[in-house]
């Protein structure tokens, strides 16, 4: 319904009510935050040996691939972006013959804006182990990322679940598993 049609020839009072109405249901009215919005940025800490901040410019110079895959509503998509492992290797994380004995035990940690976490282990990324891509992504179908899932977004396609899709990706931490 259109608010100004239905508070034509009525007394301002209504609409000074209806207008307060409306602002009282906003989330942040209701004592409820706003959704958060996830940075163009990712940070790389934890265990690795370069920590740091990487930028959308950064992350778009980097080699891209794309992937086909089916999301959670049986839809296929294209999604373009950057193999995972090439992200960790700009931070100096453990690759290649580096991962054995007590690194095994070393994991990604990925985050997203909202706080939602999923854990990988070295092993899964890295190409010496699995042949698995697992994709940062930037794009689906050709165009940026929905806000609700970018602009950033891990996918691990050979999953049968995207449980360890994580939206709004804002970090990855290299921790040791105690």
């Amino acid at each position: 319904m259109n608010l100004s049609l239905f508070l034509a020839g009525r007394p301002p009072l209504l609409g000074a009510l209806a207008t307060a109405f409306m602002l009282g249901t906003a989330p942040a009215a209701q004592g409820q935050a706003a959704p958060k919005v996830a940075p163009a940025t990712i940070r790389l800490d934890g265990l690795v040996t370069t920590p740091r901040t990487l930028t959308a410019a950064e992350l778009a110079a980097l080699p891209h691939v794309e992937q086909t895959t089916t999301d959670k509503d049986g839809k296929k998509h294209v999604y373009r972006g950057v193999a995972l492992r090439d992200v960790l290797h700009l931070a100096g994380a453990p690759e290649g013959k580096g991962i054995h004995g007590p690194v095994l035990a070393e994991v990604v940690l990925a985050t997203a804006a909202d706080g939602y976490q999923a854990v990988f282990a070295l092993p899964e990324i890295d190409a010496d182990f699995s042949p698995q891509t697992i994709l940062l992504a930037d794009q689906r179908d050709g165009q940026p990322l929905p806000t609700h899932d970018g602009p950033y977004q891990l996918l691990v396609p050979l999953e049968r679940k995207p449980a360890r899709w994580v939206r709004q990706l804002s970090g990855l931490r290299v921790v040791k598993v105690q």
